[in-house]
């Protein structure tokens, strides 16, 4: 919705630009006009809010005509006369006549009203095309729009007056309830017919397809960190034995950093071989461990803020930054972990050879049917942030062939608009990619791991070298690290002992 209202936005702006670019002598009267494109020259002028209609000599025709003028956008604007709002056409002559306490913009069509309090839907004629029945209601997006019910009453809440807490659900076109109001916010991502609802601290995702909603898992949804934390978690590994090297809380202790799919391996070391009482958490909290993900952990060890993270190879632009700050990375392999495909568990879909990987990720292979799927339709091809482990791992399988470009949603990060790729959401038509191990730990997530040109990504075919995209994992540091242990826990890492623990957190170690 925030794309298309800025989008909105623009188009008014560049038509009144457009309209002063050629401004008559008189304009300097007004602060802004628009020329209406009726058979004889008309303008609309507004001067301390109001907008008043003129001829093409700039005399005043009808003064204070309209209080509100949204521009137009596809010929069409919404405006308001004398309280009332209606829409008008370029042409001066009104599409449907002011009668709404509110009227939005068109949107593919469909326009939101407001009469009494309550908001609905009109088409071009003026037709209502769904009864104003809700609290609120935002714009259609795709077949969908986003309508709230009247919640709890909210007073004495230090804001200028009291209000009622609205209750988000979703409705087709024909007004009809796909999702009931029962959430406190809903998101529509149009791209692939996808409603985010929040529930209190928690997220929702539901698929979008007719008049139903099917709920479906984003991939990470059901992954907790905390599971994972040293000494805490009920996940962490612990090896039988005490460790051949512990260190005590005064020593210099190594920061550790590194990608989610690799916590459990680190917060393992820091278990077996750290004092009790170690800090990690967020940056503000100064830890020693920390877990920002791929992208961050090279940039937080190329800036000196981590000693050691533990990432797959470092793409071509994060090799950049580091020459660029002068600093060479050195690797240390300690594992090795399958690169791999997930499609919804519903998908009959059990195998995939890397040529069709590359057809379905350059855009030559669109559609199901293309891979012997009937009945899915076109394909859902999610894609990962880019300097990602696993995006640049999708690079590597790539070979030369040119990615095609992601679907992408918009969101606004502070100030800034940004596109951020979607995270996998586990559609019935999707595809995506991950690491064995981050996938088959997410219980309930109801993915399928593919087999590769017949080959499944099972810790034996790893082993073997059988599964044909195999990455392999790394302890990264800066060469000429000056903390003295940060060596010892490398040595301690690639040794008998330490790959032990690498296996036993369920990877296949670097010795194997």
């Amino acid at each position: 919705m925030l794309r298309r209202c800025i989008c909105i936005a623009l188009a008014a702006l560049l038509l009144i630009s457009a309209a002063l670019a050629e401004a008559p002598a008189w304009s300097d009267k007004w602060n802004e006009i628009v020329e209406l494109k009726g058979e004889e020259t008309r303008y609309l002028a507004q001067r301390d809010g109001s907008w008043s209609l003129l001829d093409g000599e700039g005399r005043v025709l009808q003064d204070g005509w309209l209080d509100g003028f949204d521009g137009f956008v596809d010929g069409v604007a919404a405006v308001r006369t004398r309280g009332k709002w209606g829409f008008l056409l370029e042409n001066g002559a009104f599409l449907v006549e002011p009668r709404f306490d509110y009227a939005g913009s068109f949107v593919d069509g469909i326009a939101r009203v407001e009469l009494d309090d309550l908001r609905g839907y009109i088409d071009r004629s003026g037709e209502i095309l769904i009864e104003p029945r809700f609290y609120r209601a935002n714009d259609f997006q795709g077949d969908y729009a986003a309508v709230a019910r009247r919640g709890a009453y909210v007073e004495d809440n230090g804001s200028s007056s009291d209000y009622y807490e609205p209750v988000w659900g979703v409705i087709d076109r024909t007004g009809a309830l796909v999702l009931p109001m029962e959430y406190d916010s809903i998101e529509i991502s149009a791209e692939d017919s996808v409603v985010i609802a929040m529930l209190g601290d928690e997220k929702h995702y539901f698929h979008l397809s007719g008049s139903t909603a099917e709920e479906v898992a984003q991939l990470g949804s059901s992954f907790s960190l905390e599971d994972y934390y040293p000494n805490e978690g009920s996940k962490v590994v612990s090896l039988d034995v005490a460790a051949d090297i512990r260190w005590d809380a005064d020593a210099a202790l190594p920061r550790l950093d590194g990608a989610t799919a690799l916590f459990p391996v680190y917060s393992a070391i820091v278990q077996a071989t750290y004092p009790r009482d170690v800090i990690y958490g967020t940056p503000m909290d100064d830890p020693l461990v920390l877990c920002t993900k791929t992208n961050k952990a090279y940039a937080r060890l190329i800036e000196g803020a981590a000693d050691v993270i533990f990432c797959a190879e470092p793409s071509d632009e994060q090799l950049a930054s580091a020459a660029a700050a002068g600093v060479e990375l050195e690797l240390t392999p300690f594992g090795a972990e399958a690169f791999v495909f997930t499609v919804n568990a519903d998908n009959p879909l059990e195998n995939i050879t890397t040529e069709q990987i590359r057809g379905v990720y350059s855009g030559a292979i669109a559609d199901w049917s293309e891979l012997g799927v009937d009945g899915l339709g076109e394909i859902v091809a999610y894609q990962r942030p880019k300097n990602s482990g696993s995006q640049t791992a999708l690079e590597a399988l790539m070979d030369d062939v040119a990615l095609m470009t992601p679907p992408q949603q918009f969101v606004m990060d502070g100030m800034a608009d940004i596109l951020e790729t979607i995270e996998y959401r586990n559609l019935p038509n999707a595809i995506g990619y991950s690491f064995r191990f981050y996938c088959t730990e997410m219980v309930g997530s109801g993915v399928k791991l593919l087999s590769i040109d017949g080959m499944e990504p099972t810790l034996e075919n790893i082993r073997s070298g059988a599964y044909p995209h195999v990455t392999t994992l790394y302890a990264v540091t800066r060469k000429g690290e000056s903390n003295p242990n940060v060596p010892i826990l490398l040595s301690w890492l690639t040794s008998e002992q330490g790959q032990a623990l690498v296996e036993k957190c369920g990877y296949v170690a670097a010795t194997k």
